[in-house]
C-alpha cells in the first residue's frame, strides 16, 4: 500500500459538516436528527439571511475546504481557522487547492471570500452554540481512533469506521484522511481527489437512553424490515453489483433504490467497493456486508439481556 490513512479532527471540519447537511435538503430524511432539526436551526436565521446562504451554498458545491482546514498551521477553531484562510493569497489558494489533486475553479478568491462569510454567519447564529460535548465526543474519538491505527491493518480500520467503504486505489493516491463527525449521521461523505481522500465518517456520541435500543441496531433492523431492501441484499450476497444492475434486477425506479442502498449503507449492510478510473474514484460497486448480518444475534440479546443461542454442532 503506497497511501497513508490517517485519522484528523478539528471544531471546524464539523462547523463545515453542519452547514452543509442543513442546507443539502435532499439528505434530510435520511439524517438521523431530522427535520426537527432543520426547523430549529431555521430559526435562529433571519429568512432573507437564509436565501443568501443558500444561493452562496449552491456556488460553493465543487469547492471543498477539506484541503485547507487539513493545511491549516494554527488553531482550527472555526475563527482560527477563518482568521488564516482569509490571509491565504490568491497563489497560496491555489498551490493548497493544487496539491491534493483538486480541481483549482475559477475566480478562487471569490469562492473563499464567500466561504468565510458564511461560515462566519453561521458559527456565529448555529453553531457557537451547540453542546460542547459533540466536539469533545468528536476529539476523543479521533484519538481512539488513531491509537487503533497503529495496531491494526489501516484499510480494515476504514472499512470498520464507514461501516463497508472499501478503496481499490490508483497510484497517485498518497493520503487518506478519516474525519469523524456527528451532524449528518448515519450518512458518510467523501471528498476524492487525485492524490487525497477525505471521508467524514459517522459517530454516535451518546448513550441511549435507558431501556432504548442503540442507534446501531435500530439502524440494523430498521434496514431488515423492508421487502425490498431485502431483496437487494439477496442480490448481492450472490455476486458484486453496480447501482444500474441493481436497478435493472429489482425493476424500480432509481430514487426508490439510492434511497434504499442509504439505508443498507447506514446499518453497515453492504460493501461499497470504490474502483479507480481516470485517477478519480467514479466506479463503484456493491456487496452484501456478512459481518454487520452476523453481529446481529449478538446485538438483540446484548439488548434483551441474555446471551445469544449458539449453534451446537448438534444441531446443524
Amino acid at each position: 500500500m503506497s497511501y497513508k490513512v490517517e485519522v484528523d479532527f478539528a471544531p471546524v471540519y464539523e462547523c463545515v459538516t453542519s452547514l452543509s447537511t442543513f442546507f443539502n435538503k435532499q439528505n434530510h430524511g435520511a439524517i438521523e436528527a431530522g427535520k426537527t432539526w432543520v426547523r430549529e436551526v431555521q430559526d435562529l436565521f433571519a429568512p432573507v439571511s437564509l436565501h443568501k446562504m443558500r444561493d452562496a451554498v449552491k456556488l460553493l458545491n465543487d469547492f471543498s475546504l477539506s484541503p485547507f482546514i487539513w493545511r491549516c498551521p494554527g488553531p482550527r477553531t472555526v475563527t482560527g481557522f477563518l482568521d488564516w484562510f482569509e490571509g491565504l493569497s490568491t497563489g497560496q489558494l491555489f498551490d493548497i487547492s493544487a496539491a491534493c489533486g483538486q480541481t483549482v475553479p475559477s475566480k478562487l478568491t471569490e469562492l473563499r471570500n464567500s466561504a468565510s462569510e458564511i461560515l462566519r454567519e453561521w458559527d456565529l447564529n448555529y453553531f457557537s452554540r451547540i453542546d460542547s460535548r459533540i466536539l469533545e465526543g468528536l476529539q476523543q474519538e479521533a484519538l481512539s481512533l488513531q491509537s487503533r491505527l497503529n495496531k491494526t491493518k489501516s484499510m480494515d480500520i476504514y472499512e470498520e469506521a464507514t461501516g463497508g467503504m472499501r478503496l481499490y486505489p490508483h497510484e497517485e493516491l498518497k493520503q487518506v484522511v478519516l474525519i469523524p463527525q456527528y451532524h449528518s449521521r448515519p450518512l458518510v461523505t467523501s471528498s476524492f481527489f487525485e492524490s487525497m481522500i477525505f471521508t467524514n465518517y459517522s459517530c454516535d456520541l451518546f448513550p441511549e437512553a435507558p431501556g432504548y435500543p442503540s442507534p446501531s441496531l435500530l439502524r440494523l433492523t430498521r434496514a431488515l424490515s423492508d421487502e425490498t431492501r431485502l431483496r437487494i441484499l439477496h442480490l448481492l450476497s450472490r455476486k458484486q453489483m453496480t447501482f444500474t444492475e441493481i436497478v435493472r434486477e429489482i425493476a424500480l425506479s432509481k430514487s426508490t433504490i439510492h434511497y434504499h442502498l442509504i439505508a443498507l449503507r447506514a446499518a453497515g449492510l453492504v460493501i461499497v467497493h470504490y474502483y479507480p478510473k481516470n485517477m478519480e474514484f467514479k466506479s463503484v460497486e456493491y456487496s452484501l456486508r456478512s459481518e454487520a448480518v452476523n453481529s446481529l444475534p449478538l446485538q438483540i440479546g446484548a439488548y434483551l439481556n441474555y446471551d445469544a443461542p449458539v449453534k451446537t454442532n448438534t444441531e446443524a
